[in-house]
């Protein structure tokens, strides 16, 4: 009995496409986070109780805006003690400088009594500069985050008593790596997409790229920013950034499902003259779907899309039916 089966040398069906030359967009896939264009943890610079809290978390402030008031009856005894003490060193000097006219004090005199005069000015604009420490205002336009104190609380300059962002535009921080540094510069826009809103996507401009490039990852600190007027765009959002780095004109490009693994690199196999003729390749940029061939394929190779499992350099060739893709 003989046994059955395809014959030894049987053809293997496989689907052939042509390597193709055109352009092809360049671009660069990163992760990055957001963070708010100002962001700052009010602290007061005094200790102090709190008498009154004029703000309602959540809520957008102008600067300037009252915030807290910490009580400030001490140093307003304080300030009104230097004023009296201002006071009396003005009248003091004015009378010396009649009596220096007249020559009845000396220079010397006159002198101590100026000096003294200008102690007195200059502790009273601390007085009335250390006054101002206990009302609380916004640095700058923003939002505020939850207030983590409460009327009549004591507080000190270690105490956070409220988170204020300036969200009308965003930071976006995002590494690159080193090899990108000659092909990107401040004023290049990206696109980027939240998971919160997955159907939509968000474009930004490059303003900053650290002069130095990171020692332990070598990559390359990018800083973009992104308008965010509708407040959309969180402080401490993931993102996917897209960045165009320009398109290669006359780029040699196959379908990415005709790459298979081999020898720590990719291959493929190439029809010639009927036959599977296995080919290293080197890879370059990569879009959906498509990918550059920089080494190995010339201009109108046939390359197998299918079949690959079982082919092997030498076996014959048959022309298959192309798939649905």
């Amino acid at each position: 009995m003989k046994g059955g089966g395809p014959p030894k040398d049987a053809p293997v069906p496989a689907e052939l496409v042509t390597v193709s030359v055109g352009p092809l967009p360049e671009t660069l896939q990163a992760i990055g986070t957001l963070q708010a264009d100002e962001a700052v943890d009010i602290r007061p610079e005094v200790d102090g109780e709190i008498t009154s809290i004029q703000m309602v978390e959540g809520d957008s402030v102008k600067k300037g805006d009252l915030l807290l008031q910490i009580d400030e009856s001490k140093q307003a005894a304080t300030v009104a003690e230097s004023q009296a003490d201002y006071n009396y060193a003005k009248e003091t000097l004015q009378r010396a400088d009649a009596l220096l006219k007249d020559g009845t004090i000396s220079e010397q005199e006159h002198d101590q009594t100026q000096a003294a005069y200008q102690r007195a000015v200059a502790t009273l604009n601390l007085a009335k500069k250390r006054m101002r420490e206990y009302t609380l205002t916004a640095p700058f336009d923003g939002m505020l985050g939850g207030r983590s104190v409460s009327v009549g609380q004591y507080v000190s300059p270690q105490t956070t008593l409220v988170s204020i962002y300036a969200m009308d535009r965003m930071k976006l921080n995002f590494t690159l790596p080193e090899r990108y540094s000659g092909k990107i510069i401040p004023g290049q826009t990206l696109a980027l997409s939240v998971s919160s809103y997955p159907d939509q996507t968000f474009s930004g401009e490059i303003y900053l790229i650290e002069p130095q490039v990171d020692i332990a990852t070598r990559t390359l600190p990018v800083r973009a920013y992104v308008p965010n007027s509708d407040h959309r765009l969180k402080p401490g959002m993931f993102a996917n950034v897209i960045l165009n780095l320009g398109t290669k004109q006359n780029a040699l490009t196959i379908p990415e499902d005709c790459l298979f693994p081999h020898e720590g690199g990719f291959a493929v196999y190439r029809a010639t003259d009927g036959i599977a003729e296995l080919v290293p390749v080197k890879v370059g940029v990569r879009t959906p779907g498509i990918v550059e061939i920089l080494t190995g394929l010339r201009p109108g190779d046939q390359i197998a899309r299918s079949g690959n499992l079982r082919l092997s350099p030498g076996k014959k060739l048959i022309l298959s039916t192309p798939s649905p893709r």
